[in-house]
């Protein structure tokens, strides 16, 4: 059962550093959508491959976040409709399109909606995989490879980035390109998401990529801290709410998700009395 920690870890690690980049570009909303949306391109891709280890659902759930960020932008350039209402419009039109689908045509099949809010990350260490001679849970692998990205995208794009993030005016004048990088860490943050929600659900993916970054932006005083205390803070909440589930036979993923806001909450008071004294 360690290995399931390890696979909350990495996915916490992961979700918390593109959730410190959404939470900063005041898009936080854009990730829950993503993490419910990208179901739709499971469903789809499982529909035509029916294979459910095949790649194409992983692409095809990535294609389905990247047009789900797109779909948002152009329902609020071309209508009155403001962002948040936007994204509760498509959220809610894929989201359902994806229960459709799977209730109707993949009743036999391990793609239920249980699985898809909660996840089964107590089975993940199953499905198993061999890399380099050494037999790992496929979770982890595909858990690894998606962090490794995010990392490889953070450090070569590490000043733009900030600029993009921290003063847009600025960037642009630098001659940054705004759109190409926000296409991108959507890319990342589906990618994420989907091999993320695939052993966590969905619930757990936005608490993993929301709880981190405002506990962290609590403490960090440069946008290196606030990363690495997100990365930190993450792992603490798997830690605790792996330990809490095995010692209360409940879900992991569920209890991981409270942890992370019983985190919040104590950091939160902890930085107010200080402020207070």
């Amino acid at each position: 059962m360690i290995e399931s920690l390890w696979i909350l870890i990495l996915v916490g690690v992961t979700c918390s550093l593109v959730g410190n980049l959404l939470v900063q570009k005041q898009e936080v909303m854009v990730g829950d959508a993503i993490s419910h949306t990208i179901l739709l391109g499971i469903a789809v891709a499982f529909f035509l491959v029916q294979d459910l280890d095949s790649p194409w659902l992983i692409i095809g759930a990535t294609v389905f976040g990247v047009l789900t960020v797109l779909a948002i932008e152009v329902v609020v350039a071309k209508t009155n409709v403001q962002n948040d209402a936007a994204i509760a419009l498509i959220l809610t039109a894929f989201f359902s399109l994806a229960v459709i689908l799977i209730s109707k045509f993949f009743a036999n099949v391990h793609l239920d909606i249980d699985m898809v809010l909660l996840g089964q990350v107590i089975f993940a260490p199953l499905n198993r995989m061999t890399l380099f001679g050494h037999t790992l849970p496929r979770a982890m692998v595909e858990n690894g490879l998606s962090l490794l990205a995010v990392l490889v995208f953070i450090t070569l794009a590490y000043q733009p980035l900030k600029m993009r993030l921290f003063d847009e005016s600025f960037a642009r004048m630098r001659g940054i390109r705004l759109l190409t990088f926000d296409l991108i860490l959507m890319t990342l943050v589906s990618l994420t998401a989907v091999v993320s929600f695939q052993n966590v659900g969905a619930i757990l993916v936005i608490a993993m990529m929301v709880a981190p970054a405002m506990t962290a932006q609590l403490f960090a005083k440069s946008f290196v801290s606030l990363l690495t205390i997100g990365a930190l803070v993450a792992s603490l909440n798997a830690v605790l709410g792996y330990y809490l589930a095995v010692h209360f036979n409940v879900s992991m993923s569920g209890m991981v998700a409270v942890a992370s806001f019983i985190v919040f909450c104590l950091a939160f008071l902890l930085t107010r009395s200080r402020v207070a004294a």
